[in-house]
């Protein structure tokens, strides 16, 4: 084994007006628009869909199951569109691709476009998801970088708390159609502009170092050799990496499910509004009997 080798950083001067935490709140914003309309969203559109083109739940919620996979395809490609294009135009494509993906689901009068929608939604709002939130926070924080992400990811749990009540009330009020027109043009106007003014900026343009280069005293940084990634055949045989990554999947496929038909299963019993508020609360943790008993 080789050594692990240690060594005293001298200490810093925190540079005045640090730009990460900019770019913090930035991702928080980001987050709060790209779960509150690409995860939250697609309940509330799966019911206003089958209500307006009475359609099968099975070909809507199969929709819904096209829009995250779509997702995932997109995911996998992430840091090679990075490589290609750059943070702000991915961020500003995916953005307007979501936005036109959930216009796509309110006009859509046949089921392929309804399933080309999904497609472009699920594309889009990935670039505006965790995976895209990582990105854009890990050059600026080495350190404070769990900090850093926690704060921003809480833009997703915001998202599906103010969000999908505001979807709720103005296609109630408005029609879908057009409430995915004003919300899809009002986040992508947003995205934007945190791409030009925040998430452009680097942190060797301004100046800075990770975490603002501020220290008090020397610390010890572990310096060890860089781990070498495993290519595909190798990382599926790390029992590591697949027993993380079936429990991910597992525990993922069963939220998303009982996300996706939560709101229409409780409109009956709370009238066409009346599940935005408790949409956004945190539900009770079921137990093993109701959940073998759901079906």
């Amino acid at each position: 084994m080789r050594p692990v080798v240690l060594a005293m950083t001298p200490p810093a001067t925190a540079p005045s007006g640090f730009f990460g935490w900019r770019v913090v709140a930035g991702a928080f914003v980001l987050a709060t628009f790209g779960w509150g309309v690409g995860f939250y969203g697609p309940p509330v559109y799966l019911h206003a869909v089958q209500a307006a083109r009475n359609w099968p739940v099975v070909l809507v919620s199969s929709a819904v199951t096209l829009h995250f996979l779509a997702g995932v395809i997109v995911i996998a490609n992430l840091p090679a569109l990075y490589r290609r294009f750059g943070v702000p135009a991915v961020t500003k494509l995916g953005a307007a691709s979501l936005a036109l993906g959930v216009l796509g689901w309110a006009l859509a009068q046949e089921p392929w476009q309804l399933f080309l929608a999904t497609v472009a939604s699920g594309a889009g709002w990935v670039a505006m998801g965790a995976a895209a939130v990582n990105a854009i926070i890990a050059p600026w924080f080495v350190r404070a970088r769990p900090r850093a992400l926690s704060m921003a990811y809480n833009g997703a749990s915001v998202g599906g708390i103010v969000l999908t009540p505001i979807w709720v009330v103005t296609i109630g009020w408005l029609g879908f159609p057009l409430a995915a027109a004003l919300i899809g043009l009002f986040m992508t106007g947003i995205v934007w502009v945190l791409a030009d003014a925040i998430f452009a900026r680097t942190p060797a343009e301004l100046g800075q170092a990770p975490d603002g280069g501020a220290a008090e005293m020397p610390r010890a940084v572990a310096m060890s050799p860089a781990p070498s990634p495993l290519p595909g055949s190798l990382l599926w045989r790390d029992r590591h990496f697949v027993t993380l990554a079936l429990g991910m999947a597992l525990s993922l496929v069963a939220q998303i499910g009982l996300i996706a038909h939560l709101f229409s299963l409780l409109l009956p019993a709370l009238g066409d509004r009346g599940p935005a508020l408790p949409w956004g609360l945190p539900p009770p943790a079921p137990s093993l009997e109701a959940l073998l008993s759901v079906g």
